[in-house]
Formats: C-alpha cells, structure tokens, sequence
C-alpha cells in the first residue's frame, strides 16, 4: 500500500473508541449504579454528532427520541445501551432508500431482530450508511455522501455495512447490526477495526431487511449479524437476536485449529501476514492444536459465486432503478451522465451493472452451480465439525483509499483478496473478524483483521476461540500505545 504525507498527518487524529468501555462493561455500570443510561446515551450522542462532520456514517440521528427512551428504557440484556442499524432494516416506519436516488424510498415492516433488540433494552441513536443498493465494498451513494474510516478519514471505511462499522469504529454507537452476502459485516469491520460476527445464514430471521431473497439459494450467502467493540459483546448481542442462544464459553484447550493449505489468496500488506503468523502462536499458546487442511477448490467456488451473483442480482437490480415516474434505467445514457460528471447512480454500481454481463451465468448452468456449492457445504461442514475453527486473515488488504476498494473488486477474476472473505459466505460457515492491534500499520494508523471461521453449530467454540485471540492482541498493550 502506497503511504503518503496525507497518511502520516492523519495518523495524530485517531478515534478512541478503544478507551472507551465495551456495552458489557456499561451494563456493568449502570447496575453497579456507577452511570445512568441517560449519560450513557447522552455521551454516544454528542460523540457521534462530533464525529458526524468527520466520518459521515449516520444517515439519521434520534436525538430527543434516544434521550426520552433513556429516561427509562426496557429491562433487559441491552438495556440502556445505545445502538446503530443499517439503513436497510426496517425500524419504526422509517423509510428505506438503500442510498439511492432513483429507486422509491420503501418502508418496510420493523425487522425482526429490530424488534428483538429493542425488546431487549436497546436504544437505537442512528441509522447507517450504505453504498447504494448495499452492493458493493464502499460506503457512498448520492443520496447520503460518502463514509470515511473512522481510523483515517482519507481510506474507504469498506462496505456494505460501512457506516455501522464506522460510527462502532468510533465510538459514536456501542455496537450496531449489519447483514452480509459477501463480506458486507467483515470487511468494515475488518476496515474499522471493530468486531464483525457473521452467522450462519439460518440462524438470525432476515424478514423486514432490504433485500428479500427469501426462496432463493443466494439467501443462504446471507446473514444478520452484530459490528461490536468486543468478542464478548458479539456473542450477547447474538444471544438476543438468534433464535436459539449459545452456550455460556468454554476452555479453547484441545480445540482443532485448522490451517488452509493451499488456499487461494492474496495478501498485499505485510502487516497482515505478520498479524497470520501472531494470531497462530497466540492460539497455540491458549490450547489450541493446529492441523493444516487442504482447501483446494476455492478459485472455482469463487468463479461460479460471481455467475450466480449476477444471474440472481443483474435484473432486479435495473429494475429497482426505474424511478417513481416511470423512467427506465438505460446503461448507455448512464455512460454519458458518469462522463459528464451528471450521475443518477452512485459510480460503483454503475461499474458493477457494466460487469455483470461479463460473469453472468447461463441459466441452465445455475442450478450446476447450487449443486456443487452444496456439495462442497456437506464436504467442509463434516471436515469442521463441532470442535475445529478456520484461521485466515479477513480480507487480503488494509482499507485503501477512497475508489480503490471498487476499482479492485468491481471486476472480472478471482479477486485472492476477497477469497478468504467470501469463502465463508459461499459454505455459509460463521465467521467472525477481530482487529489485530499488535500489528497497527503505522503510515496510515490502520489495523489489520483476522477471521476465524467454523462449521454450522459451533458457533460457541468460534467465540470463545475468537475471544481467547483477542485478548492474545490485547494484552500486549500496543494498541493504547499507538494513539
């Protein structure tokens, strides 16, 4: 990654959120009689309106709302606990734009897991940005601007789940949910140097979240998840918004840590390959027993994943662009309002709806498609088991700079990069991302993330390996040490 003068002055002017206590601690807090949820809430709000000119991660803010709630919110396992949600969820009649200026604002039923979390004491302050249509790895759309990384304005704060991972990021919001198709929770997680838990796809309800793709096989590429400051609040928040709660954590002794050998990626910055090596040792420390796996098919799965995403995707989507009084989307006549600089859609879809015909599938090979990603589902599921987790960086790059994470991604090939993310979308194997502080890449003051993944079931032990690697790069204090 090229570092520039602009990096290094930036590199004075980094968010704390890592000073500040995890929603755990502030529960803590408030029931010690310590805090009340009225500060709690009055505090994230004015961090957040501060922040807001900087990162520009909020598309709403609740002020007075958040406040009145505060004065006396729900009981429960969140209560008092201020919180974001994508601007894709349903919540409280709130109309869903998905950032877009053509496509008619839907308003939506509340989300379920909306609701859940609410019921459990949670006070939403903000809704969050998205690239539009929540499609690609930048937070910008026309309608809302762009969001920046809360570590370093001058770098894309990733996609699709940008703004959440920002406002976390930076302490403008405990924690917030985001949903993932291919990557959407981790890399800006990963980008912002939060927490990003991915589940399986079938364990969180999706009703009352932009896109439905109920009845379809791309539905089990997605899962609603948490963006936290912390292993231990990912796993609370999924015990609210799951269906079925996990376990209370375990001892990581014995458990299989599996090294992918070969493994088709790519790795840019260095600091990623030495956050790899740290994170094994840190494991192996705790208990862990690594095994190195072959994991051989990844190029192929990746190369069908782009057919199906675009045979699932391309249509709908120039559909949805056909504004309220009826004016279709023409991609020629977009071509000339990019050049002229008189956009109606933000640049990255634009550069998306112009790549998909190059990747699309044939109908008659889709369900070949579905057929081997079931096939190699039931393969790695059975080699995972109930008792081994996946070790792989969360994404083969740093945040780049504004337009870089489009103009790499947004284009025909496998992308090694994105490989070890998306990987765990095509097995729908939970996922979980945990900034590595211990290796701050100091130019641009950002951190790389490591994912560990595991098989359907064992979301328990992910978390509380995940857990076991955190406080491996926490406790060598760097992290306070870099600010």
């Amino acid at each position: 990654m090229k570092h520039t003068t602009e990096d290094k002055q930036r590199t004075t002017h980094r968010a704390s959120h890592h000073n500040l206590p995890d929603a755990t601690e502030l529960r803590r807090q408030i029931k010690a009689g310590e805090t009340t949820p009225y500060r709690i809430v009055s505090d994230f709000l004015a961090r957040l309106e501060q922040q807001h000119h900087r990162i520009n991660a909020a598309t709403q803010i609740f002020h007075e709302r958040a406040l009145r709630e505060a004065r006396n919110p729900r009981p429960g396992p969140l209560s008092g606990i201020p919180i974001s949600v994508k601007e894709t969820f349903g919540f409280d009649g709130e109309q869903v734009t998905v950032g877009s200026l053509r496509m008619p604002p839907e308003q939506l039923p509340e989300a379920t897991v909306v609701k859940r979390i609410k019921a459990a004491g949670a006070i939403i302050i903000a809704r969050s940005n998205v690239p539009e249509f929540a499609m690609t790895g930048e937070t910008t759309n026309l309608r809302f601007g762009r969001t920046n990384n809360c570590l370093n304005p001058m770098h894309t704060a990733g996609g699709s789940s940008g703004g959440e991972a920002a406002l976390v990021g930076s302490g403008s919001s405990a924690l917030g949910l985001g949903n993932d198709i291919l990557g959407s929770i981790r890399i800006p997680a990963s980008f912002n140097s939060v927490v990003g838990f991915k589940p399986a796809s079938f364990t969180v309800p999706k009703d009352g979240i932009w896109p439905d793709l109920s009845g379809h096989f791309v539905d089990s590429l997605l899962a609603v998840g948490p963006i936290t400051r912390s292993v231990r609040d990912a796993r609370l928040v999924y015990n609210v918004i799951a269906d079925a709660a996990l376990p209370n954590p375990q001892p990581v002794n014995g458990v299989r840590l599996i090294v992918p050998r070969p493994f088709f990626m790519t790795i840019v910055d260095s600091v990623i390959d030495a956050a790899l090596v740290e994170a094994q040792t840190i494991l192996m420390s705790a208990g862990l027993v690594a095994e190195t796996q072959p994991f051989d098919d990844v190029s192929a799965l990746y190369n069908n994943l782009l057919r199906l995403i675009t045979a699932s995707f391309e249509r709908p989507m120039r559909d949805l662009l056909t504004t309220a009084d009826g004016t279709k989307f023409r991609k020629s006549a977009e071509m000339i309002r990019q050049l002229s600089g008189r956009p109606t859609i933000d640049s990255g879809l634009y550069q998306m709806l112009v790549t998909m015909p190059l990747v699309r599938a044939k109908p008659q090979r889709i369900n070949t498609i579905i057929d081997s990603y079931k096939k190699a589902r039931q393969k790695y599921w059975t080699r995972l088991g109930d008792n081994a987790v996946v070790l792989l960086p969360s994404i083969g790059l740093l945040a780049p700079r504004h337009g870089g994470m489009n103009r790499s991604t947004l284009k025909p090939g496998v992308n090694g990069t994105m490989t070890p993310m998306t990987f765990c979308n095509m097995m729908d194997l939970p996922a979980i991302t945990v900034p590595a502080w211990t290796n701050r890449d100091t130019p641009t003051g950002l951190v790389p993330g490591i994912m560990l993944a595991c098989a359907p079931g064992a979301e328990g032990t992910l978390l509380d390996v995940a857990a076991a690697l955190e406080a491996g790069f926490n406790n060598l204090n760097h992290q306070n040490s870099a600010l």
